[in-house]
């Protein structure tokens, strides 16, 4: 489920912030994963994820 929802974020002026925690609760909803849980987690992952975002896009410029 991490996996997928790293797909999901908020971007603005071409740069991703933060996850959409609407969407990647909704993506776990649909795969029937614990949304209790991803609560608790995501807001512990969301900046690893962004980070690795921000990176990428450093390293493709």
């Amino acid at each position: 489920m991490i996996r997928r929802c790293g797909g999901q974020v908020r971007a603005g002026m071409g740069a991703p912030y933060a996850l959409d925690f609407g969407a990647v609760l909704a993506l776990a909803d649909a795969m029937g994963a614990t949304s209790a849980l991803l609560a608790d987690v995501l807001p512990h992952v969301e900046p690893v994820i962004v980070k690795a975002y921000l990176e990428q896009s450093e390293n493709a410029d």
